[in-house]
């Protein structure tokens, strides 16, 4: 059951203060919805496993910057982005794209349960994959994509459209079964 302004209020100053049942308490309610972002941008269960660890080491290290302690659920969610996109650099998976432009694809996902959607998502190149979650599901522009991945705006749409093209080409196959 998700909790409401006030409660998480009252369960980040318990976490403040090295509550280690509040600890759980805030890890557990916001453990599904950090995996869902591990498991988008990840190869396999283990490797979003990995990375919500580390998400959930740094929520804790840094509790204390939090502002508005009502908004922790969007505040942990943004870390594990971030985690994720930060693991990419360090494994050295993100590779630079040419800046060559396609038309944009639109994807029909419509029709699919959320594991395949996963399950393909997870046989995108990790580049593509980040990129896809970044705009697709998380919501930034291909301007602040490049930014935070440091290319250009047209590189980021062009590996857009490689990967909604991939995407749509594994999601048909699974279609014509």
């Amino acid at each position: 059951m998700q909790k409401m302004g006030e409660e998480y209020t009252q369960l980040v100053k318990r976490c403040r203060k090295h509550d280690e049942r509040a600890m759980r308490a805030l890890y557990e309610e916001m453990a599904p919805m950090a995996m869902g972002v591990c498991m988008r941008y990840s190869r396999c269960r283990e490797d979003a496993q990995d990375l919500m660890q580390d998400g959930f080491v740094k929520v804790f290290e840094k509790l204390g910057s939090l502002k508005e302690p009502e908004k922790v659920g969007a505040w942990i969610h943004q870390i594990m982005v971030n985690v994720c996109i930060d693991a990419f650099y360090s494994r050295k998976e993100l590779r630079y794209l040419d800046d060559t432009m396609e038309d944009p694809v639109t994807l029909p996902l419509d029709p699919f349960a959320m594991d395949e959607i996963v399950a393909a998502l997870q046989t995108l190149p990790p580049h593509q994959r980040a990129v896809f979650n970044l705009i697709e599901v998380e919501g930034y522009s291909c301007e602040e994509v490049a930014q935070q991945l440091r290319q250009t705006s047209s590189a980021i749409r062009a590996t857009l459209c490689r990967a909604k093209a991939a995407l749509r080409d594994r999601l048909t196959v699974k279609v014509n079964r």
